[in-house]
């Protein structure tokens, strides 16, 4: 596996458990007076509702054409409100019709455009692919910066498409992203993508890229403490690293208790090894946290009775201590826009196709979103993360 290293940029403010380009007091001032903009109508604190104690907020977005609620974890009540608050500044965005540079043929208008290996409904020879019409609106390549054309389908949602537009592409939030600056957001879209394609990868490997990690071993003061609060709280943990082309540590983590017992899920890619961990530990806990509070569009409205399921985490002996396993990484660094060219070069080196993106706010407003597309690269059709 290839890992990279590079030096810390002036641009990175570093954070328990993430980097920004803002501290989140500058973030939360910039963006606090445009809520209304983005149809967001409350931010609430859900923390309360478990006893596990991790932050987790929501923002609701009651006109939401997609999700009405978007949920938000983080290391403080702040971080947690601003990551709520900017998935559901992430979803405004696109909902919100994208320009139309052309429309037709890949063939004819963007001959260049790898449409066989974008993500679809169904396989279809590309032959076929090349000749359907599609809308396209302009994107830019994230190593050479040149302006391409991508489908609109690609972030356009099917009730959002015209009735004679062929459901061949499939849109996912993958890749989707808001940052206080351009770089920003465009890293932790990459990141996404990376994460997703390294889990799809590993569940064709029926699991045999994880590397069980023993949680006890964790040497990060803020990945120490958040294991510490989930043991505090009666929770089995289970925790991997996977293993994936793009030399980026992506972890998953597992979530069991007596009193929800349900498997709670969580991933999470950086180039810090103990910020994908958290991602990964946090993520895990804020499903169980949205599951408990049952406001989320996407959740049945009349779940089945839960019922007890075996949980054995792995046994302590024969599990990697964390610093063999993440010792091989080098920690998070180098601006936003360096990272985003390194990640951007790994990718299109395991690809073969340069990675993208489709710029949703176009600068406009106290944050910027975009959708990165990186062909060539998978994620599961289902949310859930198989054990």
């Amino acid at each position: 596996m290839r890992r990279r290293s590079v030096a810390v940029g002036e641009d990175v403010v570093a954070l328990p458990g993430t980097v920004r380009a803002r501290t989140p007091e500058e973030t939360w001032e910039a963006v606090a007076g445009h809520l209304p903009q983005y149809g967001i109508t409350r931010v609430a604190d859900l923390t309360g509702l478990d006893v596990v104690g991790l932050p987790v907020w929501t923002a609701i977005r009651p006109a939401s054409r997609t999700l009405s609620t978007s949920q938000g974890k983080g290391a403080t009540p702040l971080l947690a409100k601003l990551s709520a608050v900017m998935e559901a500044i992430e979803l405004w965005h696109v909902e919100q019709p994208l320009p139309v540079a052309a429309c037709g043929p890949a063939a004819e208008v963007a001959p260049d455009c790898p449409v066989a290996s974008l993500p679809l409904t169904f396989p279809c020879p590309e032959r076929t692919l090349a000749r359907v019409v599609w809308e396209w609106t302009p994107a830019a390549g994230l190593v050479g910066g040149e302006r391409v054309l991508l489908p609109v389908d690609l972030v356009r949602r099917r009730s959002q498409r015209p009735e004679w537009s062929p459901n061949l592409l499939r849109a996912t939030s993958t890749g989707l992203a808001c940052g206080n600056t351009r770089d920003e957001a465009l890293l932790h879209g990459l990141f996404e993508v990376v994460e997703r394609d390294v889990l799809y990868r590993d569940a064709l490997a029926g699991g045999r890229r994880r590397v069980l990690i023993d949680p006890g071993t964790v040497d990060d003061p803020h990945g120490r403490a958040v294991i510490e609060q989930l043991g505090d709280a009666g929770m089995a943990l289970e925790v991997s690293l996977v293993d994936g082309p793009y030399g980026l540590p992506v972890c998953v983590a597992y979530l069991w208790s007596e009193d929800l017992p349900a498997v709670f899920a969580g991933g999470g890619c950086h180039s810090s090894p103990a910020i994908a961990l958290t991602r990964a530990l946090s993520e895990a806990a804020q499903s169980r946290l949205t599951a408990i509070a049952g406001t989320r569009d996407d959740l049945p409205s009349d779940p089945a009775p839960v019922h007890a399921t075996a949980f054995r985490p792995a046994r302590t002996a024969g599990l990697t201590p964390w610093p063999d396993a993440a010792g091989g990484f080098a920690a998070a660094g180098g601006g936003f826009a360096e990272q985003v060219h390194a990640v951007a070069r790994q990718v299109a080196g395991v690809t073969g196709h340069e990675p993208v993106a489709v710029d949703l706010s176009e600068g406009a407003g106290p944050v910027h979103a975009v959708q990165v597309v990186c062909p060539g690269t998978r994620s599961r059709i289902r949310r859930s993360m198989p054990r």
